[in-house]
Formats: C-alpha cells, sequence, structure tokens
C-alpha cells in the first residue's frame, strides 16, 4: 500500500491566483507569492523524505480568492448568486502559474499530488469577513446549479489546469474535482430533523455537476490515446461510493475518508463495490479510535488498511492543529519508521 498525506492548504482558499488585496497588497504579492513557494518547496522537500508518495491539496476550497472586491457574490431576494469571473480575467493566468510550480516541485521532489479543485464549503452560504469589505467566504454554489455558469467555470478554470496536468501526466495520482460533497447536499424534505441551512445544494444538481466535470476530466488524454490520469471525488462516506453511483458519475480512482463515523471498522477493498479504491482522509490522533484495533498508533492504522487490501491511504494532515488530526514530531517519526522499514522488506 503506498502512503500519502494531505497537505492540504498554507492559506485555506488563497493558495493559488492572486490573493485578496486586503490581505496582501498588489505591491507585496511578488514577496509574498516567493516567500510561499520557498515553505511550500521546503514542505515538500520534507514529506518526500518521509516516505510519502504523494501529497493531496485543495485548489480554491471556499473560493476565498475566486472573485474578490466587485466580483464576490452577493445576496439577492433568499439565495446567493456569483457570475464566474470572466475568462480573460488575469486571476486564471496567475491560478495556472502558480498550479504548475506545485506540479513542478512535487516532481523534483518525487512526489505525486492530487489536486482538489473545490470544497463543500464552496456551496455554502456567504460568510463576509468582518472588517473585510470585498471578501466573502462561500457562497459560489450557483456554479453548480446554474448550468450557464457551471459550463464557463470549467472552460476558463478547470480547462486550463488540466491542460497544465496532461503536461505533468507523471506527476498526477488523480484529478478530484470537489471534496466531500455530501456536507453540502440538502437532505430530503422528509428528513425534516437533518435540514441544514448551509446545505444548499439538491442532490441531482451535485449528481449532474460531478458527472460532468468528472466527464472532462476523463477526456484527458496521451499521444497514444490513454487517458492522462485518474478521476476521483473526495465522498466523505464509504456510503456514498455505492449509494450515490461512484463509477456511474464517472470517477476511474474511487475515494472515501474514514473518521471512524458512527463506531463502523474499515470495510475491506473488496467490499466497497468501487475498485480501485483509496482512503483519502483518516485520522491520525488517538481522539478518533478505530473499534476494532487494539493499538491506535499510526502503524497500527496503515497496517489495517494494508491487510485490507487498499492500494494507497492518506493521512490528514501535514498541517493541521486540531487535536484530533494535528501531525506531531511524534507522529511523523512513527511514520517514518512504518513506511522505512517497508522499504526494507521490499529491497530484501
Amino acid at each position: 500500500m503506498k502512503v500519502g498525506i494531505n497537505y492540504p492548504w498554507i492559506d485555506y482558499g488563497w493558495d493559488f491566483g492572486d490573493p485578496p488585496p486586503r490581505w496582501v497588497a498588489p505591491g507585496d504579492r511578488a514577496a509574498w507569492r516567493e516567500a510561499k513557494r520557498q515553505r511550500i518547496d521546503e514542505g515538500l522537500r520534507r514529506l518526500a523524505a518521509t516516505g510519502f508518495f504523494a501529497v493531496r491539496w485543495f485548489i480554491l476550497a471556499d473560493g476565498t480568492s475566486y472573485g474578490v472586491d466587485g466580483e464576490v457574490p452577493r445576496f439577492d431576494g433568499d439565495q446567493w448568486r456569483f457570475d464566474p469571473l470572466p475568462a480573460d480575467h488575469s486571476f486564471h493566468r496567475q491560478l495556472v502559474d502558480d498550479f504548475e510550480f506545485l506540479l513542478q516541485t512535487c516532481a523534483a521532489h518525487g512526489l505525486q499530488l492530487i489536486p482538489s479543485l473545490i470544497d463543500f464549503h464552496w456551496c455554502f452560504p456567504g460568510e463576509e469577513i468582518p472588517g473585510n469589505p470585498g471578501i466573502i467566504k462561500g457562497g459560489r454554489g450557483e456554479i453548480l446549479t446554474d448550468r450557464a455558469k457551471r459550463e464557463a467555470f470549467f472552460d476558463a478554470v478547470l480547462e486550463p489546469l488540466l491542460a497544465v496536468s496532461v503536461a505533468h501526466h507523471q506527476t498526477i495520482c488523480a484529478w478530484e474535482l470537489i471534496n466531500e460533497p455530501e456536507w453540502a447536499v440538502r437532505p430530503p424534505a422528509l428528513l425534516f430533523w437533518q435540514q441544514d441551512e448551509k446545505r444548499t445544494i439538491a442532490k441531482e444538481e451535485m449528481l449532474d455537476f460531478i458527472a460532468t466535470g468528472l466527464a472532462r476530466i476523463n477526456r484527458c488524454s496521451l499521444d497514444d490515446g490513454l487517458p492522462a490520469f485518474h478521476s476521483t471525488i473526495g465522498f466523505a462516506h464509504f456510503e456514498t461510493l455505492e449509494d450515490w453511483g461512484s463509477a456511474a458519475l464517472g470517477a476511474t480512482f474511487h475515494q472515501y475518508h474514514y473518521y471512524a463515523q458512527n463506531g463502523q471498522p474499515v470495510a475491506p477493498h473488496e467490499s466497497t463495490g468501487c475498485a480501485p479504491c483509496f482512503v483519502g482522509e483518516l485520522a491520525t490522533a488517538v481522539e478518533r479510535p478505530w473499534p476494532d484495533l487494539e493499538s491506535q498508533s499510526i502503524t497500527s492504522r496503515l497496517a489495517s488498511l494494508e491487510a485490507k487490501d487498499y492500494p494507497a491511504a492518506f493521512l490528514w494532515s501535514a498541517n493541521a492543529t486540531d487535536p484530533a488530526t494535528a501531525w506531531t514530531a511524534a507522529e511523523e517519526a512513527e511514520t517514518i519508521a512504518w513506511l522505512s522499514k517497508r522499504v526494507e522488506r521490499y529491497q530484501n
């Protein structure tokens, strides 16, 4: 089993493209970007030395930097409205440049990448940042629900990123369209006790968005006609693979996240109904105990997944700070030791 790690951001929502001018003045962007790129280079160097084969990174996340000042989402009547940025907007050029830098840096350190285009927070109602006019997090769900806006967004944002990815296809482990879409989808009306005003997308709308986006990813091919890379969705739950029809939607590398939800143990790979399937997020800390393990160490958790025949698993996460998912020096050392033993075993 290959082991990767979620990076998954340095500045959530504004790692790629120009940052909000309220937070980084235009005259300071060059220095800010250079400092960030140095941090990325050093971070990826360390993760490669640990023995990870890949990193998973959120690209636009909640959309913080995608539409600022006069281009932010707006609340109109009873819902949030948002227009994709014009195709010739300077944000797109910087987005692609920053993304290509990440691909090049991953390649330089022998790492693969799973880019995740948007996070479920993208679809939540807009959140105005106090004291920061012109910056709104979320509020961009219309990109999913309005087909014309969705196609314009895919044309101006996804397609250029995919074109760069084809040029660096050996560095792409899989291309992810959205992280944990379940959290943005409204429950059926009959489940009135589960209703949440943050969940703004109908299931049918989400399925249409996913199928359309995955089709674009799957159309990427090499000169010999073979697919350039796998496509995936970062489902929050094991059950979604079957309930939503991961294969029918077009994913070619299936994925779910495991945090011992509802006290259920990790299912064997063969029982997922989708192959190949990997665990895109798994908690590392003992605060999230796995019910079928006596030891709650990273070693035990990785060994359990490997014994259940998963081809890959990604720890959460390199930059986490909360107790349940923090990536501590002790956890790093334990992971290095486990990965080193596996390398020695295969070499012998």
